[in-house]
């Protein structure tokens, strides 16, 4: 990827999380041995200790734990997309995911229920969103 991208460059443990992202579809891993969810993606079940973790697609609904603005770029090139809404979303799944907030999304609180949807990035890379549902 260009080094332009604020997408971190996937790697072996990540890369079907991202890969499926492009296709529009939320994957997470789910350890084969209790079926506890995890992400960010990781070797070891935190619940078992398990290492068969496969990834499955997850629902992509979830509420909304707490939210920020961002008024400071990580990255030179979010910088003509301050300020960022960015929201910490629990998933049904029982995992938190942080992520921006689909822009043009109405103002956000605790307890917002939203949806995933995915922003292409270009070269064939997407990234997680979420929008509120109504």
């Amino acid at each position: 990827m260009s080094d332009a991208s604020p997408l971190l460059e996937p790697d072996e443990r990540s890369a079907p999380f991202f890969e499926a992202a492009a296709r529009g579809k939320l994957l997470l891993q789910r350890c084969e041995a209790c079926g506890a969810w995890h992400f960010p993606p990781r070797r070891r079940c935190s619940r078992c200790g398990g290492v068969a973790l496969a990834f499955a697609e997850a629902s992509g609904r979830g509420v909304v734990h707490s939210h920020a603005l961002a008024h400071r770029a990580s990255h030179p090139a979010l910088r003509e997309r301050l300020p960022l809404a960015l929201v910490a979303v629990d998933l049904e799944e029982g995992v938190r995911m942080l992520a921006r907030l689909a822009a043009g999304s109405p103002p956000v609180r605790a307890g917002t229920r939203v949806q995933v949807e995915f922003e292409p990035l270009g070269e064939g890379a997407a990234l997680p969103i979420f929008r509120p549902t109504r």
